[in-house]
């Protein structure tokens, strides 16, 4: 999210105030530090300030597109550089490793989804091997023969 320059409805009513306030009098002082040079100093000191903010902003704006444009530049070098490495010494060795690249044959997690076998000795009676074996998925034991 980046910042937005601002306007300021404030100063742009001040200074319509002003303009009017010096139609009554142009040197009004009203005591207290409310007077015609008191409020047009404070306009001022509004306005520079939102200036610099508003110039603040936009140099923000612009550093920010820098290192966008820089961090993808930097990003698509580490790519080359890793592929670099890989053209030289092959995607499967230590020093594509070492250079921070990853191998998929060494990385995979081979799962084994092979179902236990269960040996029926002869000694064991039919009724307890059927036990052991798992349902068959349906909800119902297989059945020996």
């Amino acid at each position: 999210m980046s910042l937005r320059t601002r306007s300021s409805a404030a100063v742009d009513k001040a200074q319509l105030r002003l303009a009017l306030l010096k139609s009554v009098d142009e040197n009004l002082d009203l005591g207290h530090g409310l007077s015609i040079e008191a409020y047009n100093h404070l306009i001022n000191t509004t306005r520079s300030t939102l200036e610099a903010h508003n110039t603040l902003v936009s140099n923000l704006e612009e550093s920010r597109k820098t290192i966008i444009q820089m961090d993808k530049a930097l990003s698509e070098m580490s790519e080359r550089m890793l592929s670099g490495v890989a053209t030289i010494y092959d995607r499967n060795s230590i020093e594509y490793s070492k250079a921070g690249g990853s191998n998929g044959k060494r990385n995979k997690k081979y799962s084994s989804k092979v179902a236990p076998v269960v040996a029926v000795l002869p000694t064991q009676p039919a009724q307890a091997a059927i036990a052991n074996v798992s349902t068959n998925g349906n909800g119902t034991t297989p059945v020996l023969q």
